[in-house]
């Protein structure tokens, strides 16, 4: 039986690949690339493990080789095992991208992200990948590794996004803002999912996180973002727009010859001054105010003198007691 040079024959999406020739003799080659591991198996179980260079089958350089061919072919050359050849290289080829619902705290509606981005993996633990993920397949490729990752990957970005929003209070429409810490967190979080299939997460990057703005529910809740602003404006500046309206009722009363208008303009307020013509407008009415309310304070005042002036004169007439006198008097000054 001819001596074999055995290679790493996989595609390049490939990452584990089988020899298809179980039946190796003795002296033949397996040559492994710098990139690259091969393991030789017998019945599932590791006989020994390949570096990059040249390697000779011989009974004497893998170890227990010699006792299989004894026992299981009756000393003849040819030996029945498996050589798997495992990708050590990192690819960048993984890219994922999902849609992820979020609650805005604001409007505490349904919010659809849109999420993409990649990561990187390389094979650090051959026997682990190739009992837990590749099974009983003889080849796999860096497609069916993104499919059985996926899950994962969107699972922890669901769970860190959720978070942030709901516990944390980040604002949906702002978090393409936190690209940079996003995907080193949810990096993270992934790193012992994935390394428990033999797997080593080199990089994590999330490119973009939108809000789907197409999605008619993110127009509902715009709207309603906008008019919570407009409320919180209007609460915040309230002594502005009672200003602006009070400009409008002089504007009206302007219209006519007498009354408020007569009384603003003698005082010297013309319509149109800006922020002058406001304050002018402030102290014309605090002064009528004040006018006002000195005249009665004055014609109360009067009336208290009088109530006394009467009360002395019950007393000097002997209508009341001292005693009643000094209450009575007591109460009224308690009023000016």
């Amino acid at each position: 039986m001819s001596v074999k040079t055995i290679i790493n024959d996989c595609p390049n999406d490939c990452v584990v690949w089988k020899y298809p020739d179980e039946n190796i003799t003795f002296g033949s080659q397996v040559i492994v690339n710098e990139s690259e591991e091969a393991h030789l198996f017998e019945n599932g179980q590791l006989l020994t493990t390949f570096k990059a260079g040249r390697h000779t089958i011989e009974s004497g350089n893998i170890p227990g080789l010699e006792g299989l061919v004894q026992k299981s072919f009756n000393g003849k050359n040819p030996i029945v095992v498996e050589i798997w050849f495992f990708k050590k290289i990192a690819s960048f080829d993984y890219k994922w991208g999902a849609q992820i619902p979020v609650i805005d705290s604001e409007t505490r509606l349904a919010i659809p992200l849109g999420a993409r981005g990649s990561y990187s993996l390389r094979v650090k633990d051959p026997m682990s990948f190739l009992l837990q993920m590749v099974g009983t397949e003889t080849s796999f490729k860096i497609n069916q590794i993104k499919e059985n990752l996926l899950d994962n990957v969107i699972r922890n970005l669901k769970d860190f996004i959720g978070e942030e929003v709901t516990k944390r209070g980040a604002d949906p429409f702002t978090l393409s803002s936190e690209l940079k810490k996003i995907s080193r967190q949810v990096k993270d979080s992934l790193f012992n999912d994935i390394s428990r299939f033999g797997l080593e997460l080199i990089d994590f990057y999330i490119i973009g996180i939108d809000v789907i703005s197409e999605n008619p529910e993110v127009k509902r809740i715009m709207e309603l973002r906008g008019f919570r602003a407009e409320g919180a404006a209007v609460k915040e500046t309230g002594d502005f727009y009672k200003l602006q309206r009070s400009f409008d009722a002089v504007e009206k009363a302007a219209e006519n010859e007498g009354g408020l208008a007569g009384t603003f303009l003698s005082g010297g307020l013309g319509l149109g001054l800006g922020m002058n013509a406001g304050q002018q407008m402030g102290q014309t009415i605090s002064q009528a105010t004040n006018v006002n309310t000195d005249n009665q304070k004055n014609q109360s005042n009067g009336n208290i003198t009088n109530k006394l002036q009467e009360l002395k004169g019950l007393l000097d007439s002997g209508l009341i007691t001292n005693e009643d006198y000094e209450e009575k008097k007591s109460k009224l000054l308690d009023l000016l």
